[in-house]
């Protein structure tokens, strides 16, 4: 008589099923309400948060706030007033420059975190998408910062290049944080 096989089963103990771990296992099934997104979708997305932070930080974290399904109205509303903050702060005089440090630092730290948490709302493991985040990050810190210098030198007022750098960082916040 043939012995039957038992897969998961090996001298009297329990053996794992053989696959990658629980993060993996698991991709794609994060929030509810947020579809899965590919490793290849959430590295692009984690890039657009991550040049959107170099622009404007708070947007790091506000962004995957405001469109997680699961946090509460007292955390959406906390993420909107650190934006507009921000906005109206970023048009003072007394701004200080986001390429002197600690801006880019502080800068590549929120986005990373924000990366992080785009990845933890999809179910996917977190080092990549906030590397990412980071690395993108001085992207539009630098970028946003040569921007605003290129628009000086032509002796053109700074608060409408401003502005185009904000509509710049909220539209790459809302595509990386789309359902």
């Amino acid at each position: 008589m043939a012995r039957r096989h038992r897969p998961h089963v090996h001298h009297g103990r329990h053996r794992p099923a053989a696959g990658p771990g629980p993060v993996a296992a698991h991709a794609g099934a994060g929030a509810p309400g947020l579809p899965p997104v590919s490793l290849l979708g959430l590295g692009l997305r984690s890039a657009l948060l991550g040049v959107a932070a170099g622009s404007r930080a708070s947007l790091a974290l506000a962004a995957p706030t405001l469109r997680d399904p699961a946090r509460g109205a007292v955390a959406r509303t906390v993420a909107r007033l650190g934006v507009v903050g921000e906005l109206v702060g970023d048009k003072l005089p007394s701004a200080p420059s986001r390429v002197v440090p600690p801006g880019p630092q502080s800068r590549a730290l929120a986005a990373a975190l924000g990366g992080a948490a785009l990845a933890r709302q999809r179910g996917r493991a977190v080092w990549l998408p906030a590397a990412t985040a980071a690395a993108f990050s001085l992207v539009g810190t630098v970028g946003g910062a040569a921007w605003r210098g290129w628009v000086a030198q032509r002796g053109a007022p700074d608060w409408p290049a401003a502005l185009a750098e904000d509509a710049t960082a909220l539209t790459l916040a809302a595509l990386a944080t789309r359902p």
